[in-house]
Protein backbone atom coordinates (compact mmCIF):
# COMPACT_ATOMS: atom_id res chain seq x y z
CA UNK A 1 0.00 0.00 0.00
CA UNK A 2 1.35 3.26 -0.78
CA UNK A 3 2.08 5.88 1.97
CA UNK A 4 -0.50 8.62 0.79
CA UNK A 5 -3.29 5.94 1.30
CA UNK A 6 -1.82 5.12 4.53
CA UNK A 7 -1.91 8.59 5.26
CA UNK A 8 -5.03 9.17 4.31
CA UNK A 9 -6.34 6.37 6.09
CA UNK A 10 -4.24 7.42 9.49
CA UNK A 11 -5.97 10.81 9.25
CA UNK A 12 -9.34 9.13 8.75
CA UNK A 13 -9.15 6.86 11.58
CA UNK A 14 -7.84 9.71 13.81
CA UNK A 15 -10.49 11.72 12.49
CA UNK A 16 -13.66 8.99 13.46
CA UNK A 17 -11.90 8.10 16.74
CA UNK A 18 -11.37 11.83 17.87
CA UNK A 19 -15.18 12.45 16.83
CA UNK A 20 -16.24 9.25 18.99
CA UNK A 21 -14.08 9.76 22.06
CA UNK A 22 -14.02 13.40 22.42
CA UNK A 23 -18.17 13.04 22.23
CA UNK A 24 -17.84 10.48 25.30
CA UNK A 25 -14.87 11.58 27.00
CA UNK A 26 -17.08 14.77 27.20
CA UNK A 27 -19.89 13.56 28.09
CA UNK A 28 -17.73 10.98 30.82
CA UNK A 29 -16.01 14.16 32.27
CA UNK A 30 -18.34 16.78 32.64
CA UNK A 31 -20.73 14.50 33.99
CA UNK A 32 -18.54 13.27 36.51
CA UNK A 33 -17.32 16.76 37.52
CA UNK A 34 -20.79 18.64 37.73
CA UNK A 35 -23.83 16.29 37.39
CA UNK A 36 -23.61 16.25 41.81
CA UNK A 37 -23.97 19.60 42.28
CA UNK A 38 -26.32 20.28 39.33
CA UNK A 39 -28.66 17.44 40.96
CA UNK A 40 -27.88 19.04 44.53
CA UNK A 41 -28.59 22.57 43.10
CA UNK A 42 -25.54 23.99 43.77
CA UNK A 43 -25.22 24.64 39.60
CA UNK A 44 -28.10 25.24 36.59
CA UNK A 45 -28.28 22.61 34.46
CA UNK A 46 -27.42 24.98 31.41
CA UNK A 47 -23.52 25.37 33.09
CA UNK A 48 -23.50 21.40 31.90
CA UNK A 49 -24.39 22.25 28.27
CA UNK A 50 -21.60 25.19 28.27
CA UNK A 51 -19.30 23.42 29.43
CA UNK A 52 -19.90 20.25 26.95
CA UNK A 53 -19.54 22.31 23.76
CA UNK A 54 -16.13 23.89 25.06
CA UNK A 55 -15.43 20.39 26.31
CA UNK A 56 -15.95 18.54 23.03
CA UNK A 57 -14.53 21.32 20.65
CA UNK A 58 -10.95 21.44 22.96
CA UNK A 59 -10.95 17.24 23.22
CA UNK A 60 -11.25 17.01 19.61
CA UNK A 61 -8.92 19.30 18.55
CA UNK A 62 -6.60 17.85 21.14
CA UNK A 63 -7.20 14.39 19.86
CA UNK A 64 -6.84 15.23 15.92
CA UNK A 65 -3.53 16.69 17.03
CA UNK A 66 -2.65 13.29 19.22
CA UNK A 67 -3.58 11.26 15.79
CA UNK A 68 -1.34 13.65 13.76
CA UNK A 69 1.41 13.30 15.88
CA UNK A 70 1.72 10.06 16.39
CA UNK A 71 1.27 7.41 14.18
CA UNK A 72 -0.93 4.63 16.06
CA UNK A 73 -1.00 2.20 13.74
CA UNK A 74 2.97 2.25 13.95
CA UNK A 75 3.15 2.71 17.60
CA UNK A 76 0.84 -0.46 18.22
CA UNK A 77 2.21 -2.56 15.48
CA UNK A 78 5.95 -1.94 16.92
CA UNK A 79 4.54 -3.05 20.70
CA UNK A 80 2.91 -5.99 19.23
CA UNK A 81 4.86 -7.09 16.71
CA UNK A 82 5.43 -10.66 18.42
CA UNK A 83 1.81 -11.36 19.70
CA UNK A 84 -0.15 -13.23 17.25
CA UNK A 85 -3.43 -12.28 16.36
CA UNK A 86 -6.50 -12.20 18.46
CA UNK A 87 -7.77 -10.76 21.51
CA UNK A 88 -4.96 -10.68 23.80
CA UNK A 89 -3.28 -8.66 20.88
CA UNK A 90 -6.37 -6.12 20.66
CA UNK A 91 -6.51 -5.71 23.78
CA UNK A 92 -3.08 -4.72 24.54
CA UNK A 93 -3.43 -2.16 20.99
CA UNK A 94 -6.08 -0.85 22.69
CA UNK A 95 -4.82 -0.52 26.03
CA UNK A 96 -1.88 1.65 24.30
CA UNK A 97 -4.32 3.67 22.02
CA UNK A 98 -6.62 4.27 25.56
CA UNK A 99 -3.07 5.49 27.87
CA UNK A 100 -2.19 7.73 24.85
CA UNK A 101 -5.08 9.62 24.24
CA UNK A 102 -6.92 9.78 27.44
CA UNK A 103 -4.59 10.87 29.95
CA UNK A 104 -4.02 14.07 27.69
CA UNK A 105 -7.30 14.81 26.83
CA UNK A 106 -8.71 14.15 30.55
CA UNK A 107 -5.67 16.45 31.73
CA UNK A 108 -6.83 19.29 29.49
CA UNK A 109 -9.81 18.84 30.24
CA UNK A 110 -9.80 19.18 33.79
CA UNK A 111 -7.45 22.21 33.52
CA UNK A 112 -9.95 24.24 31.41
CA UNK A 113 -12.55 23.30 33.93
CA UNK A 114 -10.36 24.22 37.26
CA UNK A 115 -9.63 27.49 34.85
CA UNK A 116 -12.93 28.28 34.24
CA UNK A 117 -13.50 28.11 37.80
CA UNK A 118 -10.99 30.37 39.09
CA UNK A 119 -11.63 32.34 36.81
CA UNK A 120 -15.19 32.65 37.86
CA UNK A 121 -13.96 33.14 41.25
CA UNK A 122 -15.93 29.62 42.46
CA UNK A 123 -13.71 27.82 44.81
CA UNK A 124 -13.30 24.11 43.97
CA UNK A 125 -10.99 21.21 44.66
CA UNK A 126 -7.59 21.58 44.08
CA UNK A 127 -6.50 20.55 40.27
CA UNK A 128 -5.24 16.76 41.25
CA UNK A 129 -8.56 16.22 43.18
CA UNK A 130 -10.54 17.07 40.16
CA UNK A 131 -8.03 15.18 37.64
CA UNK A 132 -8.29 11.63 39.69
CA UNK A 133 -11.64 10.77 39.67
CA UNK A 134 -12.32 12.36 36.20
CA UNK A 135 -9.25 10.38 34.64
CA UNK A 136 -10.42 7.05 36.17
CA UNK A 137 -13.52 7.68 34.65
CA UNK A 138 -12.34 8.36 31.33
CA UNK A 139 -9.53 5.80 31.04
CA UNK A 140 -12.40 2.94 31.42
CA UNK A 141 -14.69 4.47 28.86
CA UNK A 142 -12.00 5.38 26.62
CA UNK A 143 -10.96 1.38 26.81
CA UNK A 144 -14.34 0.38 26.30
CA UNK A 145 -14.49 2.70 23.08
CA UNK A 146 -11.27 2.04 21.57
CA UNK A 147 -12.27 -1.76 21.83
CA UNK A 148 -15.70 -1.43 20.35
CA UNK A 149 -15.23 1.01 17.79
CA UNK A 150 -11.43 0.80 16.07
CA UNK A 151 -12.37 -2.20 14.44
CA UNK A 152 -15.35 -1.27 13.10
CA UNK A 153 -14.22 2.09 12.08
CA UNK A 154 -11.19 0.52 10.63
CA UNK A 155 -13.31 -1.84 8.35
CA UNK A 156 -15.13 1.70 6.73
CA UNK A 157 -12.35 3.03 6.32
CA UNK A 158 -10.94 0.25 4.61
CA UNK A 159 -13.70 -0.54 2.42
CA UNK A 160 -14.29 3.31 1.19
CA UNK A 161 -10.56 2.99 0.37
CA UNK A 162 -11.39 -0.20 -1.65
CA UNK A 163 -9.36 -2.34 0.76
CA UNK A 164 -9.92 -5.79 1.54
CA UNK A 165 -11.82 -8.76 0.19
CA UNK A 166 -13.50 -8.18 -2.91
CA UNK A 167 -17.59 -8.83 -2.56
CA UNK A 168 -18.54 -12.42 -4.56
CA UNK A 169 -19.28 -12.76 -7.86
CA UNK A 170 -22.60 -13.27 -8.41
Amino acid sequence: MDEKKMKRIGFKMSLYMGLTLSLFLTITGVCSGMLKQVLSGNLPPQAMIGSFVSGYIISFIISMIIGVLIPMNKVTQNATKNMGEGIKKRCVETLISDLIYTPIISAAMVAFAYMSNVRKGITGPPYIVMLIPSLIACLIVGYILIFIFQPIFMKKIMKQEGIGPKPPMP
